[in-house]
């Protein structure tokens, strides 16, 4: 976002460079808060951005307040600002000018809260920067230690293995760039490594990454075996992994505490508390409308949110490898015909492709499924509008509530597909990375008691009677066709998609240029599979009893809402009935209108069913998407339970 000098930035440096230059003194964190967020502009410049930017905001704000001035005198009115008498002729002055004075004030207010808004973005931007790298860099730290162990043990120098991780930036992310940073110090600067390693202590924001560089620069110094300190390190920063992700879960249940408190018991007791005050018409009714329609969506939404930010992230989407010996001709290289020609066949075999498995672009991408099931959910609510029109006159809760079986179907209808996809590329992915490094370990096995490593592919190929068959065939395909272990490997993972396996891959890849000895390549391959396998099996095993808890949390909810809505509501109408029907009034009881708060009722376990749902993911698989299955379930569930099996509907 602002990581970059742009046209502001040099325009502001103009306007500012004498004032700025004057408390250059006071720049020195700002300065290694730059350093550790990779933002490539020095605090002078930097804060030549910030002046600019709060400037524009300030323009703003001042545009919004006489905006906002102008709709509240036109169209609102002037409220009296002081309730005391003035002498004339201030108070004929003041009647005339109040409206320029409110104008004044808003836009001086506005102009200032745009301004010092600015300015505290700029502030705290570079720490955001940090913690968001920060926890990139601890994520992928014991990966990056494994790949440099495994081309360490290749014979590799320090230099050519640093080398080798700038060079696969899309796989090692975070950690990639801080080695390009060393590497551009010893390369570009000409230092000596030891000072670059020194430097980068200083600059990086990852505690953990700043531990290793001193433990490496330690046994620079001493002559240390390098080679046994990445196996080392490895092992330490996984396990350390393992504690972060303890401690996460330990967090995770206090917020599961804190959900089923605020969000389904607190909300329980204000239902039943509003309920009885306005049956016994000691209150109305919006406030019970609020906790429904307001609290319930909008504090479980915020509270997923919430917990969606906390949760460490997905590694995001798997990159193209690169083949080692893969030939790109430039399109531009191509004589027009040829190309036309040349674009035909690819664009026919991209057909053909599509049509042998036409549901592969949408198990990839499951938000394509928006592209059909929203179209048919708006068919849904407009055919609901002409079986159920709104006439004028009618009351419009009670039209609104014979239409919303329209809205809960149409709901069901995005949902379901969407649930369904994303489920099963998920479930596809799962399968693939807990038997990825079982395959590699069979290879190491077998290339380990002296088998060629073309035979233990063909062997596992045609024995192997897992959903990775398929795929350990198309390798073993790879190499008859000539093509070497590396690559096959290479176009293994690019057809799988998934990171962890492209990960793999890479560094199965980067240590078989630096040495010969594929079993021990191999070997810890699959060490560095299995390890990350563990850590996501670990975690959805724990996460599973918080998704437990929802679920439970919400069967309670409906199952109270039904026991009010049935057997309270009931009882206090038939109470009002006879009342009624002896002629006298009681004052502390009024007609209870059964219809409209079962309505309610209904509305608000569908509202919790569906946000519940995703808080469930959330917690339950640290996805939002992955919500979308609980939600459709509850959804559905309180639907069916509500309106078909217990007959809450005015239909």
């Amino acid at each position: 976002m602002f990581k970059e000098a742009n046209r502001l930035t040099y325009i502001g440096y103009k306007l500012f460079a004498k004032e700025i230059s004057k408390k250059e003194s006071k720049y020195f964190e700002l300065e290694r808060a730059l350093k550790k967020a990779m933002i490539s502009m020095p605090p002078e410049m930097y804060i030549a951005t910030a002046r600019m930017f709060s400037l524009i905001f300030g323009v703003i704000g001042a545009i919004m307040g006489l905006i906002i001035a102008f709709i509240l005198v036109r169209y609102i009115g002037v409220p009296p600002l002081f309730n005391i008498y003035l002498p004339e002729p201030l108070e004929t002055y003041w009647l005339f000018y109040r409206s320029f004075v409110y104008a004044g004030i808003l836009a001086i207010g506005t102009t200032l809260i745009l301004y010092y808004l600015g300015n505290l973005i700029f502030a705290i931007y570079p720490s955001t920067v940090i913690s968001d790298r920060k926890s990139k860099i601890n994520r992928v730290l014991p990966h990056a230690i494994i790949f440099m162990y495994s081309l360490s043990k290749g014979g590799m120098n320090l230099v050519q293995i640093f080398r080798a991780l700038a060079d696969n930036h899309e796989v090692y992310g975070e950690v990639s760039r801080e080695v390009s940073r060393i590497l551009w110090e010893v390369e570009g600067l000409g230092k000596d490594l030891r000072t670059a390693l020194a430097e980068a202590v200083n600059s990086t924001p990852s505690d953990n990454f700043r531990e290793f560089l001193h433990g490496l620069i330690t046994i620079i110094d001493s002559g240390g075996d390098i080679t046994r300190y990445f196996e080392e390190r490895a092992d330490f920063y996984f396990e350390r992994a393992r504690q972060d992700q303890k401690s996460f879960l330990e967090f995770l249940g206090l917020m599961a505490e804190t959900y089923i408190t605020a969000f389904v018991a607190g909300p329980l007791f204000l239902i039943i508390i509003q309920t009885v005050m306005s049956v016994i018409g000691q209150a109305n009714d919006v406030a019970l409308f609020s906790i429904i329609y307001f609290v319930i969506p909008i504090g479980s939404f915020m509270f997923a949110m919430i917990i969606k930010l906390l949760t460490p992230g997905d590694v995001g989407s798997a990159p193209r490898l690169r083949e080692r010996y893969m030939y790109v001709r430039r399109s531009s290289e191509l004589e027009p015909k040829e190309k036309k020609k040349v674009e035909k066949k690819v664009g026919r075999y991209r057909l053909r492709k599509r049509l042998r498995n036409p549901f592969r672009l949408i198990i990839e991408n499951p938000y394509y499924t928006f592209a059909f099931s929203i179209p048919a959910a708006i068919i849904i609510l407009i055919y609901g509008m002409f079986v159920n029109p709104y006439i004028p006159g009618m009351d419009l809760k009670y039209w609104f509530f014979s239409y919303d079986d329209y809205i809960f179907i149409s709901l069901m209808v995005i949902l379901a597909p969407f649930a369904f996809f994303f489920e099963l590329g998920r479930r596809n992915v799962k399968t693939y990375m807990r038997l990825t490094p079982i395959f590699l370990s069979k290879l190491a096995s077998a290339n380990e008691s002296g088998m060629p490593i073309y035979r233990a592919i063909s062997m596992i190929a045609k024995t192997d009677t897992s959903p990775l068959r398929k795929e350990i065939a198309k390798i073993k395909a790879d190499l008859d066709w000539g093509i070497s272990l590396s690559d096959a490997l290479v176009r293994f993972a690019n057809r799988l998609k998934i990171f962890e396996i492209s990960r793999t891959m890479t560094l199965l890849n980067e240590a078989l240029k630096s040495t010969g000895n594929v079993t021990e390549v191999l070997m810890i391959s699959a060490k560095d599979a299995t390890s990350a396998e563990l850590l996501r099996r670990e975690r959805l095993t724990n996460m599973f009893m918080y998704l437990i808890i929802v679920y439970i949390a919400f069967f309670v909810f409906i199952g109270i809402v039904y026991v009010i809505s049935s057997t309270f509501l009931s009882t206090l109408a038939e109470s009002a009935a006879k009342v009624q029907a002896t002629g006298q009034s009681f004052q502390l009881l009024k007609s209870v209108d059964t219809s409209l708060y079962k309505n309610v009722f209904l509305h608000a376990a569908v509202f919790q069913g569906i946000f519940a749902g995703m808080v469930a993911g959330v917690m339950g698989e640290g996805s939002l998407s992955a919500g979308a299955k609980h939600s459709f379930v509850m959804l559905t569930i309180a639907y069916v339970v509500f309106s078909v099996l217990f007959g809450f509907k005015l239909i």
